[in-house]
């Protein structure tokens, strides 16, 4: 699968010398002829179904990448125009890091091309949303939920687009990730993202288009239950009398051009329970991560 940027939207670039081979974990074509149907309706003496019309046709895919950096400082994973479309900015420091921060103006989106025995999908106008899942003992991995333009498949053999470099994830543990909480190395278990993003196909006469509407950034996560006197987490979750929010940062790598991390300034845990895991008490919480006033600044997911 390649992905190209659009400079117009959902027009697919004629020349495809800059799409990107993205290193895919697993891809799912959720549906690749869907949309909103209406049905022909008569009034027949006997029983019987209805022809029904595709109202307004789009393609949706699921896609699944690793978590991991491109394995040089400063250059973006295979990975970035999908984040790039998911109403995300990056921002390249050369030999230095790649930032990505969520946006609420300005998007980019996406032309993805879609190669299956010999026969070529083309998606323009791809936008869509994104979660991380980050277990313990496991393979961190990005997965992307988009939807596009609708096309008509067709043969075409494949090109030989720009194979973007990807470094190889490595697993969550203890050697190479660090949780941190309002300064305290928590003992995490689990940490899962959703960027939340409210994703439409607008349909209507004289225009048609992917948008990103809204975005409500949330997560979750399980940590070892802190003693009091390391870090009191109960004024955190509570929120009857006052709301005390958290910075949290999870660092994923060790190596230089493959360390992900991921920092929130401004979260509110909530909905706290208590769970055992190898008879020793856990904390499970969700975070509801908030933006800096009207700026943007839900978190950062940076490359470095």
């Amino acid at each position: 699968m390649a992905a190209v940027v659009e400079d117009e939207y959902g027009v697919t670039p004629t020349d495809l010398s800059t799409a990107t081979l993205i290193e895919v974990v697993t891809r799912e074509a959720a549906g690749f002829y869907e949309g909103d149907t209406v049905e022909r309706e008569r009034v027949r003496q006997g029983f019987g179904g209805f022809e029904e019309a595709n109202t307004a046709p789009r393609t949706s895919r699921q896609i699944r990448v690793p978590y991991s950096g491109s394995g040089t400082l400063g250059v973006p994973p295979s990975f970035s125009p999908l984040l790039r479309c998911c109403a995300m900015s990056e921002t390249t420091t050369e030999g230095e890091s790649v930032i990505y921060e969520p946006v609420s103006t300005g998007m980019d989106s996406v032309s993805l091309l879609w190669w299956a025995d010999e026969e070529l999908q083309v998606m323009p106008g791809v936008r869509g949303t994104w979660t991380r899942s980050s277990d313990v003992k496991a393979y961190p991995y990005i997965q992307f939920d988009v939807m596009g333009l609708y096309e008509r498949p067709t043969t075409a053999p494949a090109i030989t687009p720009t194979l973007a470099a990807q470094a190889k994830e490595v697993p969550v543990n203890k050697m190479n990730s660090t949780f941190e909480m309002d300064g305290f190395m928590a003992r995490m278990q689990t940490c899962s993202f959703d960027v939340g993003n409210t994703v439409v196909h607008r349909h209507l006469v004289g225009y048609e288009g992917i948008h990103i509407t809204d975005r409500r950034a949330t997560g979750a996560l399980t940590i070892e239950a802190p003693r009091i006197d390391q870090y009191d987490i109960f004024p955190k979750i509570e929120s009857h009398a006052r709301i005390e929010l958290s910075k949290i940062s999870f660092v994923h790598g060790t190596e230089a051009g493959n360390i992900v991390e991921m920092t929130f300034p401004s979260v509110q845990l909530s909905a706290p329970q208590e769970s055992d895991t190898d008879g020793i008490t856990h904390y499970q919480m969700n975070m509801r991560l908030l933006p800096n006033g009207n700026n943007d600044g839900d978190f950062q997911l940076i490359f470095r």
